[in-house]
């Protein structure tokens, strides 16, 4: 009986205890929210799915070319504001931020899919880090986790050029200088694609396992009168992999890889502000020779390995652009972009060659030739008439080169009536038509082609929102 009295009794305190404790209400008002977004509808027109619309680019460029039909996509970013204790004293600015990103693979649009979708919804997190800047006062600043740590984009290609090193890392910043490392351990966790993977053997059984791979990245800027010029070094290693068995015996040595580059942005006066011209220049060999499928990364290694030494020793890739925005008036605006990419892999092969391990043919060398541009006619302040030209050129291992030219007009109302290209939101009315070439319509060297086979003429028609706020 005592023993069930002291049970009830403890059991009654707890309540108590329990009851009396405060609930987490969460009162911070240092909090920012940001987004990126577009959503739409659209049609291929002449292709047989035509509600499931596909890009009218060439194979391999992603974006570049334009990117009036990309599919949906959301960024939702959430920061955290940190003050000092002693805040009267000190200026150092504390932020924790988190980017969550979705969008979907298959052409789907994005309101008609969920993760339980069969190539469904795709949920990730490209940013979560924290960065405290002019530490103490001083001009030191330091951030570490995982960040889109790149700079400038040539907006109307979605394209990052020169500086994309996102990824989980640390840096440290002392006035226009920063060092930083970064992590590029998981690319493909299922693909035989050299050189991030090692054969791995299990129960006599080859399979593939994963090689880190760290980048290191110098960066120091010169402010010039009216811009600067950024300075770019970077120094890639890949650990070796070895695994071996009774009978075979794996060996891929460390291998490492280099890249220089130089970027120079000038502000341009003009009767609305903003005009700017920017070109740049980058270098990377070895493992260092990424920039394909539309992104600039240079450790998505490109081409194949030298299968007699395992490494990339050979490999290069040679990066230019150039992109300019020109106000002329408050009644137009022109948006221009050229790009220029020649990328080998490191075997002796200037077509086709093989992965590690035998499985996968890969082109060992591309050429990439892009340019255009976006004219934006300021109608009304709530109209603008965007209209856009590209020409596009692609050349893999000894093949013809692919050609595609396209032009797009998109009516497009900005109630927020500025008369400013980045004004957003935007509500658009697209119209494109493409043209391509003999050996790219008939080795259907689009995504649009693939859809709807041999053509010489692609269109895609639909509307579209675009948004940020950050």
């Amino acid at each position: 009986m005592k023993k069930h009295l002291l049970l009830i009794t403890f059991f009654l305190l707890s309540l108590k205890f329990f009851g009396q404790s405060p609930a987490l209400t969460i009162s911070n008002k240092k909090f920012s929210i940001g987004s990126y977004g577009r959503a739409g509808i659209a049609y291929s027109l002449g292709a047989p799915d035509t509600e499931f619309p596909q890009s009218l680019n060439l194979n391999g460029m992603g974006s570049i070319g334009g990117r009036f039909e990309e599919n949906d996509y959301f960024e939702l970013a959430a920061a955290m504001h940190f003050t000092p204790t002693i805040a009267s004293n000190d200026t150092t600015r504390i932020n924790v931020q988190a980017r969550f990103a979705f969008y979907t693979t298959q052409g789907q649009l994005i309101g008609n899919v969920s993760n339980k979708s069969i190539g469904g919804i795709t949920t990730a997190l490209p940013e979560l880090f924290a960065e405290a800047n002019n530490i103490m006062g001083s001009n030191w600043g330091v951030w570490l986790g995982a960040r889109l740590f790149r700079g400038d984009d040539i907006h109307i290609i979605d394209h990052y050029y020169f500086d994309d090193h996102s990824g989980q890392g640390v840096g440290i910043r002392h006035k226009n200088t920063q060092f930083s490392v970064i992590f590029t351990g998981s690319i493909d966790t299922t693909s035989t694609l050299p050189p991030n993977f090692y054969l791995n053997i299990v129960n006599g059984t080859p399979s593939l396992g994963l090689r880190n791979r760290y980048v290191s990245i110098l960066e120091h800027t010169l402010i010039t009168k009216k811009g600067y010029v950024k300075l770019l070094g970077e120094f890639q290693r890949l650990p070796s992999g070895t695994s071996k068995d009774a009978t075979t015996k794996y060996n891929y040595p460390a291998d490492i890889g280099y890249v220089v580059g130089a970027k120079y942005f000038k502000n341009i006066s003009s009767k609305l502000p903003g005009s700017f011209n920017a070109i740049s220049a980058r270098y990377g060999t070895g493992i260092a020779n990424g920039g394909d499928g539309g992104s600039s990364k240079t450790y998505i290694t490109y081409g194949g390995p030298n299968l007699e030494t395992n490494s990339f020793r050979k490999a290069y890739s040679l990066a230019l652009t150039e992109t300019f925005l020109l106000n002329f008036n408050k009644n137009y605006s022109l948006n221009g972009y050229a790009i220029y990419t020649k990328s080998r892999g490191a075997s002796d092969s200037l077509n086709t060659t093989t992965d590690y391990l035998g499985k996968q043919i890969l082109f060992n060398r591309k050429q990439d030739i892009a340019f255009g541009a976006r004219g934006t006619w300021y109608i009304k302040n709530w109209l603008h008439l965007l209209h856009e030209v590209d020409l596009a050129w692609r050349k893999d291992g000894t093949q013809d080169f692919a050609q595609m030219t396209k032009f797009t007009i998109a009516p497009t109302l900005v109630p927020t009536s500025e008369r400013d290209v980045w004004a957003r939101p935007h509500f658009r009315f697209v119209y494109s038509i493409a043209h391509y070439n003999k050996f790219a319509s008939n080795n259907l060297y689009s995504p649009y082609l693939t859809q709807s086979g041999i053509k010489s003429w692609g269109q895609y028609i639909g509307a579209k929102v675009e948004w940020w706020i950050w």
